[in-house]
């Protein structure tokens, strides 16, 4: 599934399409893939291998990784760049003794292990240092291509390590904006339905019962998402894995992603600035849900009790970068083809935003 915006991509378009639904066994296999979440599970996940293996990395990570396992890699590659050239080149230069291929880091290091990993028909083992995105998770490598992000490839990793002391390294603000990519199922969901009336995707009320399933979980383990304790990161490593596999059987991102990513997406445009996905994707889900008439106050709840610092202040954003993002919203998805929202639906003239932005954010809209 598309997995959205990540801090350091800017102002790229996105490439949203709407494949078919994955195949059964896929999605069986998909599933079965190992998810092992604990203290301390790199270092034996690194020994266990067998030699000659290449680590995908950057620069945080690989400082907290035992300089002599690191010397065991059979290369190590730091990466900065998801850029296509950039990838292809990492994958041409893999050398041909390589065994399996280890991405250690944030989702650039993930998406250009996935990369390589597929590009060359290599086992993967993934091991995130941050939960702030799902790469750990999903299957498809977020390419920029020019000025545009697209997803291509399909790879299975083999094993996913979630070392929670690793992780635990990370800032914990951005460690608890990783729920942004699940609560987004609240206006995700509204926006399917939308779509699904106005006739233009179909609806699987199955799938929606169980995207609405992992949010009620997500609010459920928020005390310890903002704790950043074990069984937060673990849950929310648990419920990616979960929602990608809904986004697979549904065949588009519909389980978790709607006008609140859109939202996101163009401001960034507006602003030229990335944000931190989480926060800038929270702020669009209490802006769409508020424009969906759709319980508002349980994203803000969820947010606020996860510690998420999605307030535009904590983003240093303006009321008038918010106004033109919304006003502007409307078109931008038009331009861009993106699935059907209530941003194709609502009124986002001036005035109306204005009061979108007072009803939403109260006091916090300056």
């Amino acid at each position: 599934m598309p997995e959205g915006t990540r801090p350091g991509e800017g102002a790229a378009t996105r490439s949203v399409s709407v494949p078919s639904p994955a195949a059964a066994d896929v999605i069986a296999r998909v599933r079965s893939v190992p998810i092992d979440i604990g203290p301390g599970l790199v270092a034996p996940a690194l020994s266990a291998l067998v030699e000659p293996w290449l680590l995908v990395t950057q620069p945080e990570p690989l400082e907290s990784v035992d300089p002599e396992l690191v010397s065991r890699a059979g290369r190590i590659e730091v990466i900065d760049s998801l850029a296509r050239a950039d990838l292809e080149a990492l994958a041409r230069r893999t050398p041909a003794e390589i065994r399996t291929v280890v991405g250690l880091g944030g989702g650039m290091a993930l998406d250009a292990a996935k990369w390589i990993a597929w590009s060359r028909g290599l086992p993967l083992v993934l091991a995130p240092s941050i939960v702030s995105v799902d790469a750990s998770v999903t299957n498809t490598v977020a390419v920029r291509d020019g000025g545009t992000i697209v997803y291509e490839g399909f790879v299975v990793a083999d094993r996913i390590v979630v070392d929670t002391d690793l992780i635990a390294s990370a800032p914990p603000r951005l460690n608890r904006a990783g729920v942004g990519d699940l609560l987004s199922i609240h206006t995700g969901l509204f926006d399917w339905r939308l779509g699904s009336h106005a006739g233009r995707i179909a609806w699987d009320a199955g799938i929606a019962e169980a995207a609405a399933r992992v949010l009620d979980r997500v609010e459920l383990t928020a005390p310890e998402i903002a704790a950043v304790s074990e069984a937060g990161v673990g849950g929310v490593v648990e419920m990616y894995a979960e929602v990608n596999a809904l986004c697979l059987r549904a065949g588009h991102s519909g389980p978790e992603e709607g006008s609140e990513h859109y939202f996101a997406y163009r401001l960034e445009e507006v602003t030229g600035r990335s944000f931190v996905h989480g926060e800038v994707v929270g702020l669009g889900t209490v802006l769409m849900a508020t424009l969906q008439r759709n319980d508002q106050a349980r994203a803000v709840r969820v947010l606020d009790t996860c510690g998420v610092a999605w307030r535009p202040r904590d983003q240093d954003l303006s009321r008038a970068m918010l106004l033109e993002a919304l006003t502007s919203l409307p078109a931008f998805v038009r331009a861009h083809a993106l699935p059907w929202s209530v941003a194709d639906e609502a009124d986002l003239s001036p005035a109306a935003a204005g009061r979108l932005l007072d009803e939403a954010l109260g006091d916090e809209r300056d």
